[in-house]
């Protein structure tokens, strides 16, 4: 307690100096309790928050700090709350307070355990570490779940806007530092700031390591998860999507990166098909297109509409199809054409009573991995 009570007699002397009419000074006390075994070394205590006798219990976490590269565990604990507490976005879990925190003596305790030495933490509103929550992550047709898909792109926002904070989190590959609260994944300790670094160059290599190191805690998560069950396409596609942060800028790279299929709804990937089709036709980016195409990586689809292909499709994409028969060759430029036609159908006829995401699956069981490779080879800088 003796930490605390420092606090108590400094808000004590600061009330009684207080010599401005206009200025109002005064302590705020509370009381904590949490639960910790004495066998084991933990990283984080689940506890309570008591703002008065008798009041209900605010449930709370307190988050180990550990002194490292030189820095004690107070200046880390002091360090990381006040650098969270300042971010201002949704996806950062902001904290309540750190404190020293240390068990008083009972005989049948050691002496020599962490808790009677005494540990630095940082309090946070009580949450579930992610590698304790169990939603599912796949479904039965290969896509993301909608949580996991959204709170990935928030993510990548999230972090994208930690940086513009001018601060970088630098430990974004270990799963200790993202939480589950709220329905919502956050992070949490954030400690490090752009301005320390000399450059630059320097700032923008942190910057893209923080958006990579995502891509390492992803990988890890999702084998971790899914074990045996990780052959997981569209997924590897996203995560080697991270892989052309070098020949990106790092506001493209961000951008691109959140807009990847992997992490659209169905509405919006087959959106994206009518996107890339306006870019035949003008004239900024006709030739990126005619490029890209030429690419070995587009060979699998040309010949696309071939009578096995067309015999495997169900009824409304077979119908637009025919509707435009006779005007599809066999290239590239006429599949992306064709998913066009699909997508602008699906909306012009409604009594057809197409579920969006019924295209969306029959367009991957035929095309699988087409409109990943028009992201990739139309996102890439020139």
């Amino acid at each position: 307690m003796d930490d605390q009570e420092e606090v108590f007699n400094f808000a004590k002397d600061e009330y009684e100096r207080n010599e401005s009419h206009d200025k109002v000074i005064g302590p705020m006390v509370c009381c904590y309790s949490l639960s910790f075994d004495s066998n084991i070394s933990e990283e984080s205590y689940k506890g309570f928050l008591y703002f008065k006798r008798n009041g209900k219990p605010i449930p709370v976490t307190f988050v180990k700090v550990d002194g490292v590269d030189g820095k004690d565990a107070a200046s880390r604990a002091e360090l990381i709350f006040h650098t969270t507490y300042g971010v201002s976005d949704d996806v950062v879990l902001r904290p309540r307070r750190h404190l020293f925190i240390k068990q008083k003596h009972f005989a049948k305790i050691p002496d020599d355990i962490e808790m009677r030495k005494g540990v630095w933490c940082v309090c946070y509103d009580r949450f579930e570490p992610l590698d304790k929550v169990k939603l599912p992550i796949r479904t039965p047709d290969d896509r993301p779940e909608d949580f996991w898909r959204i709170s990935i792109r928030n993510l990548i926002h999230g972090v994208r806007n930690i940086h513009a904070e001018g601060l970088y989190h630098g430990g974004l590959n270990e799963l200790s530092n993202f939480v589950f609260v709220d329905e919502m994944l956050k992070i949490i300790n954030i400690e490090r700031s752009l301005a320390d670094l000399s450059t630059t160059r320097e700032q923008n290599e942190r910057k893209k390591k923080d958006i990579i190191d995502l891509r390492t805690m992803l990988d890890s998560w999702f084998k971790k998860i899914l074990g045996s069950n990780y052959l997981w396409e569209e997924c590897n596609s996203f995560l080697k999507f991270f892989d052309h942060a070098e020949h990106l800028n790092y506001h493209n790279f961000v951008e691109k990166l959140a807009s990847h299929p992997f992490l659209l709804s169905s509405e919006e990937r087959m959106g994206m098909f009518a996107s890339y089709y306006r870019k035949c036709y003008q004239v900024n980016t006709r030739q990126d297109v005619e490029d890209a195409f030429e690419s070995s990586d587009f060979d699998k689809f040309k010949s696309w509409n071939r009578i096995e292909v067309l015999g495997s499709m169900d009824k409304f994409m077979k119908e637009v199809y025919d509707n435009h028969y006779g005007t599809y060759s066999g290239n590239v430029v006429d599949l992306l054409s064709y998913l066009r036609n699909l997508y602008s159908h699906y909306h012009q006829s409604n009594a057809l009573a197409v579920n969006i995401v019924d295209v969306d699956r029959g367009v991957q069981k035929l095309f699988a991995g087409f409109l990943e490779l028009l992201h990739q080879h139309l996102c890439i800088d020139p």
